[in-house]
């Protein structure tokens, strides 16, 4: 089985267009995507937060992907619940799979490699 398209979003932040520019060079993107937007307003205030933490983690989705996110939002916000079992984990699993949020895509991710210093630093105290 071929292995899926990745989108033109994602492979500028994982690196993979730099890495392979002729692959992305005439990949499309869709046109009229929106930003992700706010969360829906039937989230409980746990799944709300997991929303903004989904955010600020994974910059690549936009609004055809609050549906899935919404999902991971409602698994997410259970992890703590006694009963959250197997079933639960893999669905959970499979759907950060389809946002590209698993480790396995955390390791693709172009992560700045500059030694620049934190402005926080100076606040939480982290030494040099």
């Amino acid at each position: 089985m071929a292995r899926p398209r990745l989108p033109a979003a994602k492979a500028a932040v994982s690196g993979a267009a730099i890495h392979d520019p002729a692959r992305f060079k005439d990949r499309k993107s869709p046109k009229k995507t929106r930003p992700l937007g706010e969360p829906y307003v039937r989230m409980t205030d746990d799944q709300k937060v997991c929303w903004e933490e989904y955010r600020s983690e994974l910059p690549w989705l936009n609004s055809s992907h609050r549906p899935l996110l919404r999902l991971a939002c409602i698994w997410t916000a259970k992890m703590d619940e006694v009963d959250f079992g197997v079933s639960a984990t893999q669905a959970l699993s499979s759907i950060l799979s389809k946002l590209g949020a698993t480790p396995v895509d955390e390791t693709k991710v172009n992560h700045a490699e500059d030694d620049d210093e934190d402005p926080a630093d100076r606040f939480f105290g982290r030494s040099h």
